[in-house]
């Protein structure tokens, strides 16, 4: 086992059990900066790599806030937000960072599931992907918020099975609750959590949050999009 592999897993194994509880935040799953349900200020304390436009320049990447939108664009957004603003363009391209959050704090309403994605290095320079969403819940179905409903994070240095299968152990020590390791969790409930094991090819896992089957539903008894 190589010794840059133990400097990364040594602080995901020397989790004490008092100190993995603290991973659930309000009955949702956590890694160590960020939880499922957080929202905008939890999200405003992280430092994101900015998103560049997927699309290159002369081969150059720009930045999704560089990124004009004409009048097709603008239309087609729309249809799902029906007010951007100035969030328009990370909303178009599906990502966010730290520039994109005071502007996604004033988007009022989105009529359809959504997603953003924006990524961070974590305290043991892990590169975390996290998914945002305008959402809303049952409990007040007209009212919506920015809400972290996936976290994403790959082991790209473990390629022993002796070392996937040392954080696996971890994980599904951390995790058993919300589905890590077992199979017989049950369907969850809109507004909870489950852990996701990744495929073959990407060693990782994800903990996504469950909007339930009528979310577009929800989001179109908001008044600006129920008035559509």
């Amino acid at each position: 086992m190589s010794l840059k592999f133990i400097a990364l897993a040594l602080p995901l194994l020397a989790i004490a059990p008092a100190q993995a509880d603290e991973l659930v935040k309000n009955g949702l799953p956590c890694v160590e900066e960020i939880c499922l349900g957080d929202g905008i200020a939890e999200l405003s304390k992280l430092k994101w790599n900015t998103s560049q436009n997927p699309i290159k320049l002369g081969n150059k990447s720009v930045a999704t806030a560089a990124r004009q939108l004409n009048a097709s664009d603008l239309q087609s957004l729309r249809q799902t937000f029906p007010d951007p603003g100035e969030a328009g363009p990370y909303i178009y391209d599906k990502q966010f960072d730290g520039g994109a959050l005071p502007v996604l704090s004033r988007v009022p309403a989105a009529c359809e599931t959504n997603e953003l994605f924006g990524t961070y290095i974590s305290t043991i320079g892990i590169p975390t992907r996290v998914g945002i969403s305008l959402t809303s819940f049952p409990a007040a179905p007209g009212k919506q918020a920015w809400t972290v409903t996936t976290i994403a994070r790959e082991y790209p240095t473990a390629t022993s099975n002796q070392e996937k299968s040392v954080i696996t152990t971890e994980l599904n020590k951390r995790y058993y609750k919300f589905g890590a390791g077992t199979q017989a969790t049950a369907d969850p409930k809109p507004g909870q959590g489950r852990f996701i094991a990744s495929g073959m090819n990407r060693f990782g896992f994800a903990l996504t949050l469950f909007r339930g089957n009528d979310e577009e539903k929800r989001l179109k008894q908001h008044p600006a999009c129920s008035a559509k």
